[in-house]
C-alpha cells in the first residue's frame, strides 16, 4: 500500500505525544532520524514511496499501536489502523486479482460527522472525506474491475487511492474466476451472520479499536444513571414474596451442579407463590446497595460487571398456586411483585413464544424476563458493554439453576425472546430498556 501520493500522517485524537516515544521504542532509527521522521508525519506526511526500509517498517509498528494513519494522494479518504496485526501489504493491493467485491461483513457508519467504513475481519477502517466515495463503493455490490468502477463513477481516477485503502481494510475482496470471494467460499466464513461477527469483532480486544472497556466516556456530561430505581408500577399494589430464613436444608453445591438438568416438561401441579418467593430471594433480590462520592453499586446473589447490575426482571405468571395469573414486576429491594397487566394476547403470545424456544417441548408456569437498562453499563464502558450485559444474563441463569435444583424445581434458559412484544407490554423506549434474556421454572413431572 504505497502507490503514488500515498503518505503517512499522525493521528490527531490525543495519541501525538506518544509518537516520540514509541519511535524510540521501536529501535529502528537514531534519535536525528526519528525526530525527522516525526516532523514529516506530523506536518503534512510523509511519502510512502519515498520512506526507506527502516522508515517504513517504524511508520508500520507506529499505525499498529495507532499513532499513524494513512491518506490517500487525492484526500479522498483515510486509512486508520484498529489492530496490532495491521501490516502496509502488497505497493498495489488491487494487483491480486482482476475483480473484486465489497466483503459481506463491512458496513457504513457516521462517526465525527464524516462516514467509516469497515470490516468485522478488517485491521484497519476507512473514513471518508469525500461524499462520491460513497456512490464508488456501492460499485462493487457486485464483482467488478475497479477500471470500470472508476470509469463509471464521479471520482474518475481521483477514486484509484480509495479503492486501494478499501482493498487493505478488508472491506474489498478479491473473487475468484466465478466472481466468488472468501466471504462465499470458506465454509466457516459461510457459516457466519454479518451483525454476528461484527458484534464479535467489535466487543473483543484485537481489532475493536482503542476505546474499549471503562472509559468513562459520560462521566462529565450525564449523571451516573441509577442502579436501583422504584418499580413505576407500585400504584398498581405491592405483592410481597415469602423470604426464607434457612438455608442449611439444601443439597451441597457439587450436587446441584451435578444434577442439573434443563427441564422443559411441568407436572400439572402448579408452583407455589412460596416457592417463587424463594426463588426470587435467593437469585434476584438486592442484598445491599453502597454510594461512594458521585458512583454507586450493587450486590445481588449472582455476580455482575461493575456491580452496576443493570437488570430488571419482569415475571409472567402462567400456573401458580395462590397467585393471579398475569404480567408482574419483581422489585428487588422491597422483594415483592407489582402487577402490570392482566392476561392478554401479548401476555398469551410470550408464552407461546417461550414455547416455541423449547421446540414445544414444555409450557413455563412461570416464565421470567430478564431486562436491562442499557444506560447503566453504556454510562461506563465502551465497545463491550452488550457483550458483558450478555455476560451478565448467563451468571443469571447459572444461579437460577442451581437455585431451581436445589430447590427440587424444574428450570430451563431460553436461547430466544422477542424484545419487541417487551417493549410494547412495558411501555419502555426500546433502545432504554430491553430484554435480553428468558428462563422459565416449574414443578417437575
Amino acid at each position: 500500500m504505497s502507490g503514488p501520493g500515498m503518505r503517512a500522517v499522525l493521528r490527531r485524537e490525543g495519541f501525538e505525544a506518544n509518537a516520540p516515544r514509541a519511535l524510540a521504542a521501536t529501535g529502528l532509527l537514531g534519535d536525528r532520524a526519528s525526530h525527522t521522521l516525526h516532523s514529516g508525519l506530523a506536518n503534512g506526511g510523509v511519502a510512502l514511496t519515498a520512506a526507506k526500509p527502516p522508515e517504513r517498517a517504524a511508520i508500520e509498528q507506529l499505525a499498529r499501536g495507532g499513532l499513524v494513519a494513512f491518506r490517500d494522494s487525492e484526500d479522498v479518504a483515510t486509512l486508520l489502523p484498529v489492530a496490532e496485526g495491521f501490516a502496509l501489504g502488497p505497493e498495489d493491493p488491487l494487483a491480486e486479482a482482476e475483480r473484486w467485491k465489497l466483503s459481506k461483513f463491512q458496513y457504513v457508519q457516521s462517526e465525527g460527522g464524516e462516514a467509516v467504513a469497515r470490516s468485522a475481519l478488517g485491521l484497519a477502517m476507512v473514513q471518508i472525506h469525500d461524499p462520491a466515495a460513497l456512490a464508488l463503493m456501492g460499485r462493487f455490490s457486485v464483482a467488478t474491475t475497479p477500471a470500470e468502477a472508476l470509469d463509471k463513477g464521479d471520482l474518475g481516477n481521483r477514486g484509484a487511492g480509495f479503492l486501494g485503502l478499501l482493498a487493505c481494510a478488508g472491506i474489498l475482496l478479491p473473487c475468484d474466476g466465478e466472481g466468488r470471494t472468501a466471504d462465499e467460499t470458506d465454509d466457516q466464513r459461510r457459516m457466519w451472520d454479518f451483525h454476528e461477527l461484527v458484534y464479535h469483532s467489535r466487543s473483543r480486544l484485537g481489532r475493536s479499536g482503542f476505546r474499549v472497556g471503562a472509559t468513562w466516556e459520560f462521566r462529565d456530561e450525564i449523571p451516573q444513571p441509577p442502579i436501583l430505581r422504584d418499580s413505576p408500577w407500585r400504584d398498581n399494589g405491592v405483592l410481597p414474596l415469602y423470604r426464607p430464613t434457612v438455608l442449611s436444608r439444601d443439597m451441597p453445591l457439587f450436587e446441584a451442579m451435578e444434577t442439573r438438568r434443563s427441564v422443559r416438561a411441568y407436572s400439572p401441579a402448579p408452583i407455589t407463590a412460596w416457592e417463587l418467593g424463594e426463588f426470587l430471594y435467593r437469585t434476584m433480590r438486592v442484598r445491599a446497595h453502597v454510594k461512594s462520592g458521585d458512583y454507586e453499586v450493587a450486590s445481588r446473589p449472582y455476580p455482575n460487571g461493575g456491580g452496576i447490575y443493570e437488570q430488571e426482571l419482569y415475571v409472567t405468571v402462567e400456573a401458580c398456586a395462590d397467585l393471579p395469573r398475569g404480567f408482574y414486576h419483581y422489585d428487588p429491594v422491597a422483594h415483592a411483585l407489582c402487577p402490570i397487566s392482566p392476561p392478554d394476547a401479548d401476555m398469551s403470545m410470550l408464552i407461546e413464544e417461550a414455547v416455541s424456544a423449547t421446540a414445544g417441548l414444555g409450557r413455563p408456569q412461570i416464565l421470567f424476563t430478564i431486562a436491562s437498562r442499557f444506560g447503566g453499563f453504556n454510562w461506563k464502558y465502551s465497545a463491550m458493554c452488550y457483550a458483558a450485559q450478555l455476560k451478565n444474563v448467563g451468571a443469571i441463569y447459572q444461579t437460577m439453576y442451581l437455585v431451581a435444583t436445589a430447590m427440587g424445581l424444574g428450570a430451563c434458559g431460553l436461547g430466544l425472546g422477542n424484545a419487541d412484544r417487551f417493549a410494547r407490554m412495558t411501555g419502555h423506549d426500546y433502545a432504554t430498556e430491553g430484554s435480553i434474556g428468558e428462563f422459565m421454572i416449574g414443578r417437575p413431572l
